[in-house]
């Protein structure tokens, strides 16, 4: 990509930008709290953060399979509880 189209792309997303005193920005920052708080829990309690297996292939089956894993465990437990009507 040439130089000024890189400087262009760089101006246009900074006028995207949200501003930090806005409720906008609060609302992004607490959804972004929450999916940092969610791969922290995948790094350190479900093994992504020292993978035993190498190339990208591989590290995206084995994150997949390990995400596949925890949504089904959180179904069975969503599914144990009685509905209350």
């Amino acid at each position: 990509m040439p130089r000024s189209s890189r400087c262009a792309a760089a101006r246009k997303s900074a006028d995207l930008r949200v501003p930090r005193a806005s409720d906008e920005w609060r609302s992004l920052y607490r959804r972004r709290s929450s999916v940092e708080r969610e791969f922290g829990r995948l790094k350190h309690h479900y093994g992504l953060a020292m993978l035993g297996v190498r190339g990208i292939e591989r590290v995206r089956l084995h994150a997949d399979l390990t995400i596949m894993g925890r949504l089904a465990l959180e179904l069975v437990k969503a599914r144990a509880i009685p509905d209350a009507a």
